[in-house]
Order: structure tokens, then sequence, then C-alpha cells
């Protein structure tokens, strides 16, 4: 039989937090409605009533976590929580507890904003939504179970605001400036191709998604300046007079590339957007076909 973890009451945050240890002297905040009803230091806490615990990594974090709780009613931080529970279930990662901090403190301000009737638009939302599918998805969660349960009506550019937070979450090094830079560069990129062939790409085609994949990748080892060594010229060479079309175009990516981050790509990392452009300009030239067969025969 498991052994049910015994909380003492370190401190009565509100009716529904408290700040409690455990017999090891472990410090954790729980909430849940009533937990701290008429509860006193020392006491023990009721585990029927703990619904989540939360265990801050830091001080810092322990006592930014009160202040947040102190002020915010229990229904908000159950779907809060329950927002971050699914995101950490469909990303399949662990997400930073910050979330919890930087989430609260997010939509308390978009949910003053709504009331006063005041709406940002997001310039980022379109890439949020195509170079970031994923955490897209989780925001997006998010922002309709917020209008759901609380009654409101956040606007889709909010899911692109959420997006960052959930990007944030996933690594401690994936700060807001990083997730910027990463946006830019693949702005940039897939502007070069769009006007290499004076066409538009399509962010629903599975091959658009892969090779976003790939350019955030290359975009890591540009800004940690990773260079890999070159070993086999005359395979790589043979690439580039298979796909001279595709080529022309990694060249200027390489050009913007040096300019721009002072970056000289490997062989092989030429060869991979070689290889990558082909694929995409195939299937975009093929896509636009099929739309144009479609037009014909309406």
């Amino acid at each position: 039989m498991l052994e049910v973890p015994m909380w003492l009451v370190e401190k009565v945050i509100n009716n529904n937090v408290v700040n409690a240890i455990d017999k090891n002297n472990k410090e954790a905040i729980l909430t849940g409605k009533g937990i701290g009803f008429q509860k006193k230091k020392g006491e023990l806490v009721d585990p029927e009533k703990i619904e989540k615990i939360f265990l801050p990594d830091m001080d810092k974090q322990s006592y930014k976590l009160e202040e947040i709780f102190k002020d915010t009613p229990i229904e908000f931080i159950k779907i809060v929580t329950e927002c971050i529970e699914y995101g950490k279930q469909f990303l399949k990662k662990e997400l930073n507890a910050n979330l919890y901090i930087t989430l609260i403190e997010h939509l308390n301000l978009v949910l003053q904003r709504v009331k006063q009737g005041a709406v940002l638009n997001n310039p980022m939302l379109f890439d949020m939504k195509h170079f970031y599918p994923q955490e897209f998805a989780v925001a997006e969660y998010t922002r309709n179970r917020i209008n759901q349960v609380l009654g409101v009506h956040l606007p889709i550019d909010e899911t692109g605001f959420l997006t960052m937070h959930f990007l944030n979450a996933e690594n401690e090094s994936n700060s807001t400036g990083q997730i910027m830079n990463t946006t830019q560069f693949l702005q940039d990129v897939l502007r070069i191709i769009e006007e290499q062939y004076e066409i538009k790409l399509d962010p629903a085609l599975y091959e658009y998604g892969r090779f976003v994949t790939h350019l955030k990748y290359l975009s890591q080892k540009i800004f940690e300046g990773i260079r890999e060594e070159d070993d086999d010229d005359e395979f790589y060479i043979s690439v580039q007079k298979k796909h001279k079309e595709a080529y022309e175009c990694v060249k200027k990516i390489e050009a913007y590339i040096k300019e721009e981050y002072e970056f000289l790509m490997s062989q092989e990392e030429k060869m991979y957007l070689t290889v990558y452009i082909k694929r995409i300009l195939l299937k975009t030239q093929k896509s636009s076909k099929k739309v144009i067969d479609d037009q014909e025969k309406e």
C-alpha cells in the first residue's frame, strides 16, 4: 500500500492555497478548494483537499508563486493547471515551473484588457502557427478553455502570444529573444526561396513542416557557432550538379547567413538545404498544378 505524503501547514496564503512542508522539511505550495480555511501553522493538511502540489525550484520562485496565488481565484488556477498539464502530455515534454507564474500573470493582464475593450493585434500570428504548430495547438487549447470556462472572448491573436509562453517553458535556454531570432531567420530564408522562384510556399505541405524543422536546427548551429567539418566533397558536389536550380538558391541563403551572422556553412549543410529545397519546389509545383486543374474543371 502506497504511503500518502503528509503535509504540515507552514503558512496560509488564502483559503485555497497554503505553503506546506513534508516530513523531510521539503517545501511546497498546495492548492485546493478550502485547503487553507481556518488552518494554522503546524496543522495537518487534509489530503483529500489537495488538488495540485507545486514544488518551486528556488526561494524566489516560491515567493513569486505565493504572491500570485494569493490574489488569484482557485477556479483560474485550476484552468491554468489543466492547460499546462495538457501541454505536457501533448508536447511530451516537461515544462518549466515558471510557466505557472508567467501564464497567470499574462492572462490576468489580457483579461483586464478584454474588459476594457482593448485588443492587441499579433503580427507574428501566422509565423507562430506555421513555425511552431505543436505549441500553437496547445496555446489554442488554452485560449478556448479560458473562453469556455470564464465566458470571455480572447481573440485568435492571443493564441500567438500564448504560444511564446509555451515555447519559453520547453527549454530554459528558450528565451523570448532567441525565439524571435529563430523566427526572423526562418522568415528570411523562406522569403529568399519565394523571391528566387516567384512562388508562395504552402505551410500546409508536409515538406514545408519538415523543412522548417531542419531550418530550426540550422539556426541553432548558427547561433551557437557550431560548424561541422566536411569529409566527402565529391559526394556533395554531385548533389549540387544534380540539383543545379536548387543549389543556386542555396548560394543566396549561404551569402545571407555569412553576411547576417558571420557563419560559414559546411558542404553538408548546403547539401541538405539543396535537397530540401528541391523537394519543396516539386511539391509546391504539383500543388499549384492541382489547384489550376481543379479551377479549370469548375
